[in-house]
């Protein structure tokens, strides 16, 4: 029974397909003006269904209804607020492509000329379609090598961290530690920290970079962290980290930067303290302390610059600290219970998740390593509902290498993300030695 629904599901979309297929030559075959439907100001404009309810963006979608008329340049078409590509119309048919949008449903109107119509019986509702592939790199390199994007080889990309300009800066580890600079449009992949293939003091942990477009990263140690100022065409400063003695120094494999005062957040592994160090000053002070014996990547939330997002790799889950109440909770997943599954934020579960992202549209993305795959992490709205986890590309517990859709895509170990402001995602797949580039389509 099901396949049969399907197949006359689609055998109608064929059919509206053809006929409206047929209208538009024709009209464009005919010299007679009067072919088709022309809008008749006296009746109002009327939509009667749509089909399909559900795609992506760029989906094909066509409106039955009438009085929509046959000047395609008169006629608006809206998903929600955001305004849709009319490609024809016959009078009783419209042939549109959904605009880009996030995930949700929405009502779809028509105006034509002063008149409008919204349907209210149906909503087009949004699916997203991630798409991943291979910007930089090549799968079996052992170090690194610079140049145009097609040039560049790694060896264990880390972690990245992207700027306004698109600039992306990539934590480097081994042979040689260093800090590369990628820009795609300059095609360009160039180490601004050389480093060294076997001293650990320059091997760079997670990187962020603050409201003034200053990148830093904390070295392995964490004794110092280095900085990149764009102003200084990203020449590299070391600059020592003041301790005053409150907390526990151990490894510190990333660095947020508050996105209001500047200040510097890390955390330390084994002792699970976090600390806060003065943009200024550069001295440190325990800020208070956390999962003990677990390493850790830290993001602020640009919306709610005092929310800390820590993922927690060893204990498998997502952490909030709330720098106004100083109250730290668990809030994605369950400490040291490690799996794969979807579901809501106390149902969901993870394995090593790594760097984590806050993205435009407000939701995290964490690279969930030992899962080889990306999540999508939903925040729950004001009231707290509504919160939950997905995978939006790579297979759970599936390591592989294969660009393409959800359906294909295959990573492993993936360790860093990245964003642009206009969505798009970048990936540091360290197994892989790749630096990959996760859009929507």
């Amino acid at each position: 029974m099901k396949n049969k629904f399907k197949f006359n599901h689609d055998l109608w979309r064929i059919v509206i397909f053809s006929m409206f297929m047929y209208v538009v030559v024709s009209c464009n075959n005919s010299n007679n003006d009067d072919f088709g439907k022309p809008y008749d100001p006296k009746q109002p404009v009327r939509i009667t269904d749509i089909e399909p309810e559900a795609g992506g963006f760029a989906t094909k979608v066509f409106i039955s209804g009438s009085n929509f008329g046959t000047d395609a340049s008169k006629i608006k078409v809206y998903f929600g607020e955001t305004p849709a590509v009319v490609v024809n119309s016959s009078g009783d048919y419209l042939y549109v492509y959904s605009p880009r949008q996030d995930d949700g449903s929405r009502n779809i109107s028509v105006v034509v000329n002063s008149d409008s119509a919204v349907f209210d019986s149906k909503q087009f509702t949004y699916t997203i379609n991630f798409v991943v592939r291979t910007i930089a790199g090549r799968k079996g390199t052992t170090e690194f090598k610079g140049g145009k994007l097609t040039e560049a080889e790694f060896q264990y990309p880390s972690t990245l961290v992207a700027d306004k300009e698109g600039n992306l800066f990539l934590s480097h580890w081994r042979n040689p530690y260093s800090f590369i600079r990628i820009n795609e449009e300059e095609d360009i992949v160039e180490a601004i920290l050389p480093g060294s293939p076997t001293v650990t003091h320059y091997a760079l942990g997670a990187p962020t970079v603050d409201a003034n477009g200053i990148a830093s990263a904390i070295n392995d140690p964490g004794t110092v962290y280095f900085s990149f100022d764009p102003a200084e065409k990203w020449t590299p400063r070391e600059r020592s980290i003041l301790s005053d003695g409150t907390y526990t120094r151990d490894n510190a494999h990333s660095i947020a930067a508050h996105p209001v005062t500047g200040d510097l957040y890390t955390r330390y592994q084994g002792s699970g303290h976090l600390v806060r160090i003065n943009a200024e000053t550069r001295e440190a002070t325990r800020e208070t302390e956390t999962i003990a014996s677990s390493d850790s990547y830290l993001v602020f939330d640009p919306v709610h610059p005092n929310l800390l997002y820590i993922a927690y790799d060893n204990s498998c889950c997502i952490g909030v600290y709330d720098l106004d109440t100083k109250v730290h909770t668990i809030f994605a997943g369950a400490a040291g219970q490690p799996g794969w599954i979807d579901g809501t934020l106390k149902d969901a579960r993870f394995n090593k998740p790594s760097q984590m992202i806050v993205a435009p549209n407000g939701n995290l993305y964490v690279a969930d390593r030992a899962n080889h795959c990306i999540r999508e992490i939903v925040l729950p709205d004001e009231t707290g509902e509504g919160g939950v986890v997905r995978t939006i590309i790579g297979k759970g517990g599936v390591s592989g290498y294969q660009d393409g859709n959800p359906d294909d895509a295959l990573f492993n170990n993936p360790r860093g993300v990245a964003v642009l402001p206009d969505g798009t995602m970048y990936i540091a797949d360290w197994e892989n030695n790749v630096v990959r580039k996760l859009t929507q389509e």
